[in-house]
């Protein structure tokens, strides 16, 4: 972030393009001075009474970017890691969408004293982009007076990143009880835009169940963002291995573990593997299963979310569309007419794979790999009980 004329700059990329902006933003508002005389709204600064001149207010009612969810209303908090140095973008869940609400939770997240808020908030317009104008209270300013740089800068563009990201607004203006914002390093009299954040970076660790003959790797979610869709499926994954623990009778091998096949901000898909032998079995019986988890939704990414099982079907029994490895291709098509008697049959199988949100059992698997969409569908053992099947289709 760089604050222009202030007593602190950040460089952060497409500096040079904002330095352009900027000299729109002075342009507007010398003319403004020199117009409208701009000596209604005395801020105690010059320039930042000539900068909320420029703005054209906005009457209506803004909508905050709040999104309505079964745990309540999902909104993301800014704040500094763990390491204080860096800002990073949180999410969490509140009762209702509300500046007030959501000033609470920064400020908790900043652990600043609860006297800290907001005391008027309002809205405007310049040069096309929406602007949020706060004004805070003495609290507040007496706060930040006592940090040192690297603090004030993680409250500040905590302040300036939850409040755009809330409203969905490029700029924000900042007052303490309708007067310039002065601390021992920054005079704020100038538009502020979206400071450098990162996302909370996540991992998946393993967690291992064992007993007699029996041994489960199973992942499990740390560090994600949301902690509530963390917890989910963490729970979701570890429950599913915990009951194969309690039917497990001991008399035989059960081994299973996880490759994480796709990991980014938005999507994991996991690949499990696994081979169970019982006493009195011809031969060990090899399995597969997947979990595709929406990060941004906490739902699971079923195979019919990715790809048109209709087509997908017809293309299977056509030959095309997919690849398997080449030794069983002829046996796969065999299997497809022998077990499906039309592509509508498969389709109907398609659409049932993986896991729903209702907990009905999944006719297959599929995960994502790559960009690609590959398919784990169960064959006679002669096949290795399951064959992957890489889809020609990228995501």
């Amino acid at each position: 972030m760089m604050i222009i004329g202030g007593r602190a700059s950040y460089t952060i990329s497409g500096g040079m393009a904002y330095m352009k902006r900027w000299n729109s933003y002075l342009l507007a508002a010398v003319l403004c001075a020199g117009v409208w005389s701009c000596g209604g709204n005395d801020t105690g600064s010059e320039l930042l009474t000539e900068m909320k001149e420029t703005v054209t207010p906005v009457t209506e009612a803004v909508v905050p970017a709040a999104e309505e969810t079964p745990e309540g209303v999902r909104v993301h908090i800014y704040c500094g890691d763990e390491t204080a140095e860096n800002i990073v973008r949180r999410t969490v869940y509140v009762d209702e969408a509300s500046e007030s609400t959501v000033m609470a939770e920064l400020t908790s997240s900043l652990g600043m004293g609860a006297e800290a808020g907001l005391k008027e908030i309002s809205f405007g317009t310049f040069g096309g982009d929406k602007v949020v104008m706060l004004d805070l209270n003495q609290a507040f300013a007496d706060y930040v007076n006592k940090l040192g740089t690297s603090g004030e800068y993680i409250v500040m563009g905590s302040l300036t990143n939850t409040f755009l990201d809330y409203y969905q607004s490029e700029l924000l203006l900042v007052t303490a009880e309708g007067k310039v914002l002065v601390t021992g390093h920054t005079v704020y009299e100038e538009y502020l835009e979206m400071y450098p954040y990162t996302e909370d970076a996540y991992r998946i660790r393993e967690e291992t169940l064992s007993g007699e003959g029996i041994r489960i790797v199973c992942p499990q979610i740390e560090g994600l963002e949301d902690e509530r869709i963390q917890e989910k499926w963490n729970a979701v994954m570890l429950g599913n291995e915990q009951t194969v623990m309690e039917r497990w009778e001991g008399a035989g091998t059960y081994e299973a573990a996880y490759t994480v096949e796709t990991m980014t901000a938005d999507v994991l898909s996991i690949l499990m593997d696994g081979n169970v032998y019982t006493e009195g079995a011809a031969y060990p019986y090899t399995f597969k299963y997947t979990y595709n988890i929406d990060l941004n939704t906490g739902e699971s990414i079923r195979l019919a979310d990715h790809v048109e099982v209709e087509k997908v079907a017809e293309n299977m029994f056509a030959g095309i569309g997919y690849y398997v490895e080449e030794s069983l291709a002829p046996y796969f098509v065999e299997r497809l007419n022998s077990i499906y008697e039309s592509p509508d049959a498969l389709a109907r199988s398609l659409a049932g794979y993986d896991y729903s949100e209702d907990g009905a059992a999944p006719y297959g698997y599929s995960y994502l790999k790559d960009g690609k969409v590959w398919i784990c569908m169960e064959v006679p053992h002669a096949l290795g009980d399951y064959i992957e099947i890489e889809l020609d289709t990228i995501q």
